[in-house]
């Protein structure tokens, strides 16, 4: 069966960031007017992710423009992508006020590093409620980007991939593949800063729930539009999954998925998520049916995710988070919170449906 998988959310906001900032830069000249008109079009089909960093995008852009002194009020729910990128991006738009608020969880999630990092170089940015935590009132002012902001051990290199994003210097020991992917989206947006037609990746981390069907169900699926040198660290899934049972082979469309012949020999894995994080809820589960043990390292992050992973693997809950919601589905689990699953995925349900009365 052929399943075709969303867009690369972590591409898609980076690009739609850039159109917005760079628009903002070049919105007073005339030869550059007619090309800011509007952000890279999303439709329903897109993760919601995306839809709700181009709807605030779209709302500040407004905001920017208008003569009206009103404060908008920009709730990102549970987004930590829009939370984290918005930040950095109202706190350089000069003389405008912005509120950025997202659901309980959102609160919960810290921002306190990326706060202090914007405050380094200029930032006005006010707690509305737990210090270190949204919501945040933002007055944007001239920041000092000539400066090298040093942020080492971040708790999200998404504080990084912000910085970077509105062109400030940072300094840092993380060398995760997200950084990595913003530094190239940069480097693509510079050399062709309008266009619209930029051919998105579908999403690695996404295929990971195709793998885990294959390990656990059997089957064979071609998720077209995945490549072998993607700028996606979740690309690894092949071959954390090639230790589960499952054989990817890349043709020129993408790639075939199927589960090999070969016996499990091991019955344990281990695997380090520091770069992969967004893995671990397939990965976990997959293990805990095959009776394989699972020694994970560089988890740090997971805790702060959309939920927290760790407690959400071991007791099975989904918490409202899209990824346990999928991993969940697939290991055959009782789930009470199919919705959330559109936060990344939209077209999920539907496909599953198909595979099983396939």
């Amino acid at each position: 069966m052929q399943i075709e998988l969303p867009i690369s959310k972590s591409i898609a906001n980076r690009w739609l960031m850039l159109q917005a900032i760079h628009g903002d830069e070049l919105a007073g000249s005339p030869t550059a007017l007619a090309s800011w008109g509007a952000l890279m079009p999303v439709s329903a089909t897109m993760p919601e992710d995306v839809q709700i960093l181009q709807r605030a995008l779209t709302t500040l852009k407004t905001f920017r423009t208008s003569e009206t002194l009103s404060t908008p009020h920009i709730n990102v729910g549970n987004c930590g992508t829009a939370m984290r990128f918005l930040t950095a991006y109202a706190a350089q738009l000069e003389n405008k006020v912005t509120v950025l608020d997202g659901v309980e969880r959102m609160r919960h999630r810290p921002i306190g590093q990326l706060v202090d990092a914007l405050c380094e170089i200029g930032a006005d940015i006010e707690y509305l409620g737990e210090e270190g935590f949204p919501p945040l009132r933002i007055k944007g002012c001239i920041l000092d980007k000539h400066r090298t902001v040093t942020l080492n051990n971040p708790q999200s290199t998404q504080f990084i991939s912000a910085l970077l994003l509105i062109g400030v210097n940072v300094q840092t020991n993380s060398t995760s593949p997200y950084i990595y992917i913003t530094k190239e989206v940069i480097k693509q947006y510079q050399l062709s800063p309008f266009s619209f037609h930029l051919t998105v990746e579908k999403v690695w981390s996404s295929a990971a729930f195709w793998y885990e069907y294959v390990a656990l169900h059997g089957g064979e699926i071609e998720l077209p539009g995945l490549f072998r040198y993607s700028l996606q660290g979740d690309k690894v899934v092949a071959d954390i999954f090639a230790h589960l049972g499952v054989t990817t082979q890349y043709i020129e469309e993408g790639i075939h998925i199927c589960r090999s012949q070969a016996i499990l020999n091991s019955k344990f894995l281990i695997q380090n998520f520091s770069d992969c994080p967004d893995l671990y809820p397939a990965v976990a589960l997959t293990c805990e049916r095959l009776g394989i043990e699972l020694h994970a390292t560089g988890t740090e992050s997971l805790s702060i995710k959309e939920s927290d992973r760790l407690r959400a693997v071991r007791e099975h809950r989904t918490d409202h988070d899209h990824r346990m919601a999928m991993a969940l589905l697939i290991a055959g689990y009782e789930v009470d919170d199919t919705a959330c699953i559109s936060k990344s995925y939209p077209q999920f349900l539907e496909q599953f449906r198909q595979l099983q009365y396939s």
